[in-house]
């Protein structure tokens, strides 16, 4: 029976897995977006939010260990002083996996993870009622058609 016992092995022993999770997390915080395979990116999903919930309590205990699991100061310093701050106010999904496909050479399944963006609505959308999606559909075409009368292209 596999009661209380989360996580894939990956074919891997612990300290290999434990570096290896250590390597994705690190390069996942310094660019932001990695390619990888899919198992691994849905276990990388776990280790990064919980490293980001870290980041927003924005403590020194946090940044230590932070520190102690990532082992780089660039990726723990960008992950407190960006990152941490941009999920201020959200719980949760601080990361999404996106599925590519089979990879060329061996056919492993291929996903994308990244940091999802927080939502910052313009102010003009701030005021908008029920239909605001329709009427901006339909000021979307009245520029375009205005564009094209104009001979310009958007």
């Amino acid at each position: 029976m596999k009661h209380l016992k989360a996580g894939r092995k990956l074919n891997r022993t612990s300290s290999h897995r434990k570096a290896l999770f250590r390597n994705l997390a690190a390069a996942l915080f310094s660019h932001e977006s990695i390619r990888t395979t899919n198992p691994k990116a849905l276990e990388l999903r776990r280790v990064a939010d919980r490293l980001i919930g870290l980041a927003k309590s924005n403590s020194a205990h946090a940044a230590r260990l932070a520190f102690a699991f990532l082992r780089d100061k660039e990726a723990v310093k960008k992950l407190f002083s960006d990152i941490g701050g941009r999920y201020s106010g959200v719980n949760g999904g601080y990361t999404r996996v996106l599925k590519l496909g089979p990879r060329k050479g061996d056919a492993a399944p291929m996903a994308l993870n990244q940091l999802t963006k927080k939502k910052e609505r313009p102010e003009e959308d701030k005021g908008r009622k029920k239909g605001g999606k329709a009427k901006a559909a339909k000021e979307k075409k009245a520029e375009a058609t205005k564009g094209i009368e104009a001979g310009i292209r958007l």
